[in-house]
């Protein structure tokens, strides 16, 4: 197809940060969970083995669910994130029906 590359342009654009490294660690993360521990035991393991920023890496630690929005997590995997890390006032603060704690289902 002669305009293939032109079609695919506007996904290959909207999905580049898909592959960005705090992404890629939040995918890493969620795959394997003894990552989640290293997060604040060994900080320095995903200074070495990824390529993300300190401020990546401070807003990881932190559990600061705003900031790693800011900075381009794909929502799919902050929400994923958030449950991995124990973040259940993240379920709240989104009034997310059927989380426990008594909170009202969608009617």
């Amino acid at each position: 197809m002669p305009d293939t590359e032109k079609i695919l342009h506007p996904f290959a654009t909207e999905m580049r940060h898909l592959t960005s490294a705090l992404n890629v660690v939040a995918s890493d993360m969620i795959r394997d969970k003894s990552l989640a521990k290293k997060l604040d035991d060994d900080p320095d393991y995903f200074r070495k083995n990824y390529s993300v920023t300190e401020e990546e890496l401070k807003a990881m630690r932190d559990r600061n669910m705003v900031r790693l929005y800011e900075l381009g997590l794909h929502p799919f995997l902050l929400v994923r994130f958030a449950g991995m890390m124990g973040i259940l006032e993240y379920w709240q603060a989104l009034g997310a029906p059927g989380r426990g704690g008594g909170w009202p289902r969608n009617t």
